[in-house]
């Protein structure tokens, strides 16, 4: 009855898990969603910071083609 408990907790595994063993997946499990917490804030900023620098460059060609009527505009 509890080998087949055992079974179905661990299909993978004939044996339980050692305590040791539980230790070391829950840490390696912590360590994987931290890394892909990290990846998601590195990727979100880029991303992030790539679309200000893009929007800036816009809005500075919109003041210089501004510039450039005004100029001609009290030129003529």
């Amino acid at each position: 009855m509890v080998k087949d408990d055992i079974k179905k907790a661990n299909p993978k595994e004939e044996e339980p898990m050692k305590i040791y063993d539980k230790y070391m997946y829950k840490s390696q499990e912590k360590i994987k969603n931290i890394v892909l917490i990290i990846a998601v804030f590195i990727i979100g900023f880029i991303t992030g910071y790539a679309s200000q620098i893009n929007t800036i460059n816009k809005l500075n060609k919109d003041i210089n083609d501004l510039q450039e009527n005004n100029s001609s505009v009290q030129n003529d």
